[in-house]
């Protein structure tokens, strides 16, 4: 039985820039979908399309249908998560999220506790259901957003780069979740866009490639493959060699204690972040991660010391420390300032110190990460894959001595990667910076970083071989 028809459709945002040609498909009930392509290409838009919230708020459709069946004679439900989580919050803690989307549900009173318990198993959020929204981390945030989806029972669920900031662990776990959901009960339709698609085995999705503004089916076989494949990649062990002691330092962190609210999340003795090395930071969801890169750029408070090249960083005017350290934010709407991408690059480039991104050679890197010609377009109508490129750039522009990424790398498939890979290091090595790296995505991070710090209990630690 049909869940959703697509014939012949056609949608684009601007009359030169058809996103979605000619598409036609059927999914059934009950089917599992998983949909990859180049950042970009299009997934996203059809989702919001599925969805209904395109058109709607956005963009015009030139040719076709999206035709949804009702089921049991009723409106066909639809849940969908966005690639940015926080975009969909209304209330202030999970607890209230999901009782406000159950009333709007029309869940009668005597249920919600019932459906919220099991949401929050779902997702394994009952430890935060009392949090502010606010102080999560992204995954925390992702998988908050899921169980809410999740606890409205929809016919289809759809789910854009679902766990892009999602640590393997709960990855592994929300997968099994989604598999058990749809299996509970007959019917249940899943289409999920992602550019990893590692661990997708025990959900058995069919598999399609957005490409040309179309989307071309995968054999089983060859969805096989494209999931070993993705699997052998993720599993292939980080291989560094620890600092040693003699490394020059360029922040370094003494007694230092950093907590949320009454809860202490991380306690550092003494630690040395080594000076024009590129260093990646992991750790599981909600271990304190962004909550350090926010503790280093003076945003929120702590105890202890933090001294940047001797100096400790009170001492330091904010106005001179925030050009010496800077931050990419894991929110990308967090970084823009401007409406365009133009206007973006054009603030950047005042405060350009990076010799490799000057104009002349601007235009090439704006062509390799397939954002050229776009200097009109509205920053919040890229896609995720594209917003996170354009806010890397900007930063590297500037040209700090320090820089922060926080999960860069979401959203970016696999060329994407490779490229941003390459000016990282190329501009690291130009105009030398020390780079800290926070990333569930490892993938191919071996050709990059220097060293490898994580974070677990409270406490950080190098690994890797003892120099």
């Amino acid at each position: 039985m049909t869940a959703i028809k697509i014939e012949q459709l056609s949608f684009q945002f601007e009359r030169r820039h058809p996103v979605i040609c000619n598409l036609s498909i059927n999914i059934n009930r009950g089917d599992a979908i998983l949909v990859t392509g180049p950042s970009g290409c299009g997934k996203s838009t059809l989702l919001r399309l599925i969805a209904g919230l395109l058109p709607k708020y956005g963009g015009q459709v030139t040719s076709g249908q999206i035709i949804r069946p009702q089921i049991n004679h009723h409106p066909t439900r639809i849940g969908m998560l966005f690639q940015d989580p926080a975009m969909q919050f209304a209330m202030d803690t999970p607890r209230h999220e999901l009782e406000f989307t159950l009333e709007n549900c029309q869940v009668t009173p005597q249920q919600i506790p019932i459906r919220l318990q099991a949401a929050s198993e779902f997702g394994r959020v009952g430890n935060l259901l009392d949090q502010p929204i606010s102080t999560l981390s992204g995954g925390q945030q992702q998988r908050v957003a899921l169980a809410v989806v999740v606890a409205m029972a929809p016919d289809i669920l759809l789910l854009d780069e679902p766990f892009a900031a999602i640590d393997e662990d709960n990855r592994r776990f929300l997968i099994n979740q989604l598999q058990q959901w749809q299996t509970a009960q007959s019917g249940r339709t899943i289409i999920i866009t992602d550019h990893d698609c590692h661990g997708y085995a025990a959900l058995n999705p069919k598999i399609f490639r957005f490409e040309n503004q179309q989307l071309a089916a995968l054999t089983s076989a060859e969805g096989r493959v494209l999931i070993a494949q993705a699997d052998k990649m993720t599993h292939t062990p980080i291989r560094v060699a620890q600092p040693a002691a003699t490394a020059p330092a360029i922040i370094h962190l003494s007694h230092v204690s950093i907590s949320c609210g009454q809860r202490k999340l991380i306690t550092a003795p003494d630690l040395t972040i080594v000076q024009n090395k590129i260093t990646l930071l992991t750790g599981a969801n909600g271990v304190g991660k962004s909550t350090l890169f926010r503790t280093l750029t003076r945003l929120i408070p702590y105890q202890g010391t933090i001294k940047y090249h001797e100096t400790d960083i009170q001492k330091i005017s904010p106005g001179k420390y925030h050009q010496k350290v800077g931050l990419v934010f894991q929110q990308t709407n967090e970084q823009f300032l401007n409406v365009t991408v133009g206007e973006e690059l054009t603030l950047s480039a005042k405060h350009r110190r990076q010799p490799l991104l000057t104009n002349d050679r601007l235009t090439a890197v704006l062509r390799n990460f397939n954002l050229a010609g776009m200097e009109d377009r509205v920053v919040y109508s890229l896609s995720g894959g594209q917003r996170k490129k354009l806010q890397l750039l900007v930063m590297l522009m500037i040209g700090h001595p320090v820089l922060l990424l926080d999960e860069p790398f979401a959203g970016l498939d696999q060329n994407s990667l490779a490229t941003v890979f390459d000016l990282i290091r190329r501009c690291q090595r130009a105009l030398p910076q020390t780079i800290l790296i926070i990333s569930h995505q490892l993938t191919g991070l071996n050709q990059l970083i220097d060293y490898h710090l994580h974070l677990a209990d409270g406490r950080l630690s190098y690994l890797g071989v003892k120099a």
